[in-house]
């Protein structure tokens, strides 16, 4: 009788830790963060949030006449926290960048610039030149010469 005492309390005090332990880790699946965004081998984000990239559209109508190099804003301090920055792809694949020019340059600056193999613009990312702030610019993108895109967007 003591023996089967013994052998209930040992089975009790077994199941009562199983059940801790299964209460404990039963809790809801929590992600610490979405995966990097990279394009072109650049990581342009690794926050908690995911982030896409915004693509340019195909009109070239009011586009201004193509510049002899890119224009782009100054450049930012790495990510402090805050938003994700706003990342714009100008080139269908990482050999053929474009000459891009951002307007008005001095409302943003840019974060991180992936480049092809002659320097040209691949994709950046841009961020407000004041945090906190929300700015609408255009990214104007050329193929030497020839107009190959635009996007106005809004960076958070």
């Amino acid at each position: 009788m003591v023996r089967a005492a013994g052998r209930r309390a040992r089975t009790a005090s077994a199941a009562v830790c199983l059940a801790l332990a299964v209460v404990g880790c039963s809790g809801p699946d929590i992600r610490s963060g979405a995966p990097p965004l990279k394009l072109c081998g650049v990581t342009f984000w690794s926050g908690a949030e995911g982030i896409g990239a915004t693509r340019l559209t195909t009109s070239t109508r009011g586009m201004p006449a193509a510049p002899a190099a890119s224009r782009l804003p100054a450049s930012a301090a790495r990510h402090d926290g805050g938003p994700p920055p706003r990342v714009v792809s100008v080139s269908a694949d990482c050999s053929h960048g474009r000459t891009v020019v951002v307007s008005p340059a001095a409302s943003v600056r840019v974060r991180t610039v992936a480049k092809d193999g002659a320097g040209r613009v691949l994709a950046l990312s841009l961020v407000p030149a004041r945090p906190g702030a929300s700015v609408q610019v255009h990214v104007y993108a050329y193929a030497g010469a020839r107009p190959a895109g635009q996007v106005l967007t809004v960076v958070p």
